[in-house]
């Protein structure tokens, strides 16, 4: 796809509106962070990759509860002040 567009001022800025629908396209939003790459022969504008987005879309609920259940009970025994000290004394 390739679209005209013209540099406008904002303020002591430039701008260039993008298409509803290219941004529809890209599953862009408006106000969402981009990357843009800057080259001897123009830029360009990417989304951000976020390698964990929707990974917890697909977890069963009640799998989720189960599990979480499941380390309550085995990990009660374990609480209190000593759990932010490693062996050496240092905090993490």
């Amino acid at each position: 796809m390739t679209i005209t567009m013209q540099i406008k001022k904002s303020g002591n800025s430039a701008t260039l509106r993008i298409p509803t629908d290219v941004l529809t396209q890209l599953g862009l939003k408006i106000g969402e962070d981009v990357v843009m790459q800057v080259n001897d022969n123009g830029f360009s504008i990417e989304k951000i990759s976020h390698p964990r987005d929707g990974w917890a879309d697909n977890i069963c609920p009640v799998a989720a509860l189960i599990e979480a259940e499941n380390m309550t009970a085995e990990y009660t025994h374990l609480s209190g002040e000593g759990l932010d000290k490693w062996e050496n004394g240092e905090i993490w």
